[in-house]
């Protein structure tokens, strides 16, 4: 299948224009009655501008903040990307095993990054590119914990999701039941530590990724996978 994925230009150009944009207009906002409370002093009216000017540098610092953490995210986007792909490469390469993979399709909330069908079942691939390197400790199914300090359950619950949005789309497509796994897939120098078995989403650093369909055991057959990979081929092609 192809990887369906915009230029990192058109997600930075988005990025700009449904974020920043409408924190730099606030401040532009206030600063503008900041200038309209001060002008009415210096003409002799009695309005205080004394209020306006605080409450605009409280939304400039506020501003400031926010387009400074999405120019991070921004500079961020190029290893994402580059592990995106890392990823489909990986995934193209198990086609001749009778796997089929669909990237970047549609779903009720966000876009499901990959999503896997073949021999031993159904997977929703969820990848997540992370700063820093250390230890991930997978403990339940609500937390992940980085590096012995840093608790984040946004991961776990990102899968779960886009699994969940694949589940939905085959009970209306298809009349049996297929169970739709939820995979979570780490991008950078992560060691994933997995406390337990009956953890819902499986955890995997980009490495690992191959080898853990190889270890999975069969469970559908070739027509099974036609049927299934029919649901969204539709989407995949849109």
């Amino acid at each position: 299948m192809t990887f369906k994925s915009r230029s990192l230009r058109q997600e930075l150009d988005q990025l700009t224009d449904e974020q920043q944009l409408p924190v730099l207009l606030i401040m532009f906002a206030f600063w503008i009655v900041c200038a309209v409370e001060w002008t009415q002093r210096w003409l002799g009216s009695i309005p205080d501008p004394r209020f306006w000017t605080v409450l605009s540098l409280v939304i400039t610092l506020y501003g400031g903040v926010r387009v400074f953490h999405l120019r991070l995210r921004s500079h961020s986007s190029t290893p994402r990307v580059s592990g995106e792909k890392e990823v489909a490469r990986i995934l193209h390469q198990i086609r001749g095993k009778g796997f089929v993979a669909f990237h970047n399709l549609p779903g009720a909330e966000r876009n499901i990054d990959h999503l896997v069908i073949g021999p031993s079942g159904v997977y929703a691939i969820e990848t997540k590119a992370r700063s820093g390197s250390g230890t991930i400790d997978y403990r339940s199914d609500d937390e992940l914990i980085f590096g012995g300090r840093i608790k984040d359950g946004w991961p776990l619950r990102h899968a779960r999701a886009s699994a969940s949005a694949v589940q939905t789309r085959l009970n209306h497509g298809l009349p049996e039941a297929y169970a739709v796994k939820p995979l979570l897939v780490f991008l950078g120098d992560w060691d994933i530590h997995r406390h337990g078995e009956n953890l819902a989403v499986d955890v995997m650093t980009l490495d690992q990724l191959a080898e853990y369909f190889d270890q999975q055991k069969p469970a559908l057959t070739g027509q099974e996978i036609a049927a299934i990979s029919s649901c969204f081929e539709a989407a995949a092609a849109a």
